[in-house]
């Protein structure tokens, strides 16, 4: 008779056999909180510029663009021509975070067929003279606001009331934050406010729209416009009528026929807004 061999594993026991661990179980389930994004504000101006200051950046025409002569482009268009002048140093602090997206408009040729330029990473920077629009060419931010910034300004551009840096090399970047300038506005916004950072504060009258645009009530029946950029409303940043808000930040000469509608503040970080009486 042959022995019956049976493997030792076979006759250990009866083992257990368990569910195993929960993935549910290997993290902690966190908490929800609310980004923090502070900014540093002062009504005292700033006490420098740079080797040229804003103020003095050559006037512009209307709807044209101003380029260095070693930067005039070959294309012919309309309003296109060179300025002496150019190029030449600014020095700033960056009141806006370069994330704004514009569209502004490019060269139009002979047959007067306008063709739009698109900018990510627009900005604003201000020195003790004034402010400037500056249209961006990056959809990352190189700095921040509160930053020192040097820019080597090569062509500038008007459109629509808003005069813009449009094309720029950065010649250095120091690192802040700095407090940014603010001027108290008590009423509606006006044409000698665009491209400089104001602080108003009013009672929202309308619900915040889907572009993140609002109006605030602030007295004597004028209002004031504010754009909120979209990376903060999608993260729920919004406020209901009769909201008592304080907002600072650089007034954009935007689209609109009516001057409230185009003049607006513009924001994008939170905090460039606070609730009053929180």
């Amino acid at each position: 008779m042959r022995a019956l061999v049976i493997p030792a594993l076979l006759v250990s026991g009866c083992v257990e056999v368990g569910g195993g661990e929960s993935p549910r179980e290997w993290y902690d389930r966190g908490t929800d909180y609310d980004v923090e994004e502070p900014l540093a504000f002062t009504d005292v101006n700033y006490d420098f510029t740079g080797p040229t200051a804003i103020a003095d950046l050559p006037a512009v025409p209307t709807f044209a663009t101003l380029f260095a002569p070693d930067d005039l482009p070959q294309a012919s268009c309309n309003d296109w021509s060179s300025d002496p002048e150019l190029p030449v140093e600014i020095t700033g602090i960056v009141t806006l975070h370069p994330r704004l997206y514009f569209k502004s408009s490019g060269c139009q040729g002979a047959d007067n067929i306008d063709e739009d330029e698109r900018f990510y990473g627009s900005y604003f920077i201000q020195d003790r003279t004034g402010g400037y629009f500056v249209l961006g060419d990056s959809k990352v931010a190189h700095f921040d606001m509160g930053d020192r910034v040097t820019l080597r300004v090569r062509a500038l551009r008007e459109s629509f009331g808003q005069t813009m840096i449009a094309v720029q090399d950065v010649v250095e970047a120091v690192r802040g934050p700095e407090p940014i300038y603010y001027q108290t506005v008590s009423g509606a916004l006006s044409n000698d406010m665009i491209s400089r950072v104001v602080r108003v504060q009013g009672v929202v009258s309308t619900e915040t729209s889907t572009f993140g645009e609002l109006y605030l009530d602030v007295g004597g029946g004028e209002r004031v416009h504010v754009v909120i950029d979209g990376e903060l409303t999608r993260r729920g940043v919004g406020y209901d009528v009769g909201t008592v808000l304080q907002v600072t930040g650089p007034v954009l000469n935007g689209f609109g026929t009516a001057t409230e509608e185009k003049l607006r503040v513009q924001v994008m970080r939170v905090g460039q807004l606070a609730e009053v009486g929180e």
